[in-house]
């Protein structure tokens, strides 16, 4: 089967009908975005072009969840490579428990399988293993560690192991400020660190987001990791 950009925009709308239902000791809930630019660890994924986005969680009380996360994107553009061949789609699946260890920090322990199904995208397949870290401050700063861990990055690049550190504040209007940097690491490619912000404020019923990038590749600008500002509307049920 064939995925496609406009798979992507009907998942979206379908996604957005979906109600919000909360059956205790389960809840489920649903997001959707509109970005301007699907940039992942540093680097564009939709050749710096718009990207329709959307998630689906289900949740126990205990902690546990299970969810599908999905965005169109745009691999595999060159010459060389066959129409029916790009990679049109990518689909999260993941399985996780999230708790506090005190009253300021919270775990979130999961495992991810990261699919591109069109055609020889799919040599793009991996699973990664994360560990998120959220300590809470008094004034109400978060500060985050996440580490991730795939036994075979990209499915053809060896282990990788990736580091971020991650500071967000949200004032009582709803404005928030945010800040990141990370260390990438692979076996077989290069290694590499990147590095952002981001403003978020609410338009409407929607959450907006205003974000810059960068890396430190060299060449970066030939494929999308140089310095970029993207804009995100978002919104979850």
């Amino acid at each position: 089967m064939k995925f496609s950009y406009k798979t992507a925009v009907t998942t979206s709308i379908l996604l957005v009908c979906l109600p919000t239902v909360q059956a205790e000791p389960f809840t489920t809930s649903a997001n959707v975005a509109l970005t301007s630019d699907y940039v992942y660890r540093g680097i564009s994924q939709t050749d710096e072009g718009l990207a329709i986005q959307g998630g689906f969680d289900i949740s126990h009380e205990s902690g546990f969840y299970i969810g599908t996360w999905g965005s169109n994107v745009n691999f595999l553009e060159d010459e060389s490579v066959a129409p029916e061949d790009r990679a049109n789609i990518k689909i999260d699946v993941y399985i996780g428990l999230t708790g506090d260890l005190t009253e300021e920090l919270n775990y979130d322990v999961k495992v991810g399988q990261y699919m591109y199904p069109d055609g020889a995208s799919s040599d793009s397949d991996m699973t990664e293993f994360n560990l998120t870290l959220t300590h809470t401050m008094p004034q109400g700063t978060e500060l985050g560690l996440q580490y991730d861990y795939s036994p075979d990055f990209g499915g053809s690049s060896g282990n990788s192991h990736h580091y971020l550190f991650s500071v967000n504040h949200t004032l009582p209007t709803g404005l928030g400020f945010g800040a990141y940097i990370a260390q990438q690491t692979i076996a077989e490619s290069e290694d590499y660190s990147y590095y952002g912000a981001a403003i978020y404020f609410p338009i409407a019923n929607l959450d907006a987001s205003i974000n810059y990038s960068n890396t430190d590749l060299e060449g970066g600008e030939e494929f999308g990791a140089d310095d970029r500002v993207f804009f995100t509307l978002s919104k979850s049920f």
